[in-house]
């Protein structure tokens, strides 16, 4: 249990304290990662369009497939375990990238591969990552520990792109990925010395996963306005996938961009993100934690029309 604190908060307590040592190190390497990938495929490997889409689908895939039993699978688990094995497991996946790239054998089939496999733990990740937090620090103590965990987030969204591309420009797009699988291997080391231990769940005999999920699926859309949420943000999903996937196209090959510039470009789109996350909780108090859902996406969504008018320069 977290006792007194002082003005650090949760981050005098030894046990959270390594888990946002091991955020942190893990939100700054996925975002080499989230450009790295992508531009061995366009750059190394001079993938089609559709070769990039179908690589960005193979990273959110593991969402859908997965998304509805990983749940009830983690409540089966004791969730420190499944996240230094979700973080050991990325490491050793996106290794393999630069090791065969070195060896001259690096191809599309392996990219699609190591893109679906890190999604799945991911996906595994973030919901023991979710679950294991008010075990960590008690539900007293949940809003402050969300609270810190977001700001790492937000703030690798802003700076993480730009020191993705410095790094990329510097070593090549095949060699930045060590970068990533380095950072998930020291996070699962911080995790590791997290001395808080759970006991393993109490499972009873007819408990079935199957019944599990179906009650979770009746929960959401037995729900008029969690439906309407899910709907909603499926659908923006679906549409901002397909939009990411060619933007980084339309950056890298049409307008040859190098990655640095790649890199300043999300880490200043990204701004939005940080101010998004400091100021959510008093545009919600001032029109309402529904508009507060809707009316951010329709203000949004207009300016996309402005990306085909990007040029080198000013323009971009």
């Amino acid at each position: 249990m977290v006792g007194p604190r002082n003005r650090w908060g949760l981050l005098q307590d030894f046990g959270f304290r390594q888990l946002f040592i091991a955020t942190t190190i893990s939100q700054l390497g996925s975002q080499v990662s989230l450009l790295a990938l992508p531009l061995v495929a366009v750059l190394a490997l001079e993938a089609s369009n559709f070769q990039v889409g179908a690589l960005t689908a193979c990273g959110t895939i593991a969402f859908l497939l997965v998304g509805l039993p990983a749940g009830a699978w983690v409540d089966r688990m004791r969730r420190r375990n499944v996240l230094i094995f979700g973080d050991v497991g990325r490491a050793l996946v996106l290794g393999s990238v630069p090791l065969a790239w070195a060896m001259g054998a690096l191809s599309m089939i392996q990219l699609y591969l190591v893109a679906l496999v890190t999604g799945v733990l991911t996906v595994f990740f973030d919901v023991a990552y979710q679950s294991y937090l008010p075990h960590l620090v008690g539900r007293e103590h949940l809003v402050e520990g969300n609270a810190k965990l977001e700001a790492v987030r937000a703030s690798s969204q802003v700076a993480g792109p730009t020191l993705a591309g410095v790094v990329i420009q510097a070593v090549t797009a095949p060699l930045a990925v060590t970068l990533n699988a380095l950072s998930f291997a020291a996070s699962a080391l911080f995790v590791r010395r997290i001395r808080t231990r759970e006991e393993l769940p109490p499972r009873t005999r007819d408990t079935h996963l199957r019944a599990e999920v179906m009650e979770g699926l009746r929960f959401v859309f037995g729900n008029r306005l969690l439906r309407a949420i899910a709907m909603s943000i499926a659908l923006y999903n679906l549409l901002s996938a397909a939009r990411v996937a060619m933007l980084l196209v339309l950056l890298a090959r049409e307008m040859h961009l190098s990655a640095g510039t790649i890199g300043l470009f999300y880490s200043i789109a990204s701004v939005g993100s940080l101010l998004g996350a400091l100021t959510a909780t008093k545009i919600a108090a001032r029109i309402g934690q529904g508009p507060a859902i809707w009316v951010p996406i329709a203000i949004a969504a207009p300016f996309q029309l402005l990306i085909p008018m990007a040029q080198p320069g000013w323009l971009l």
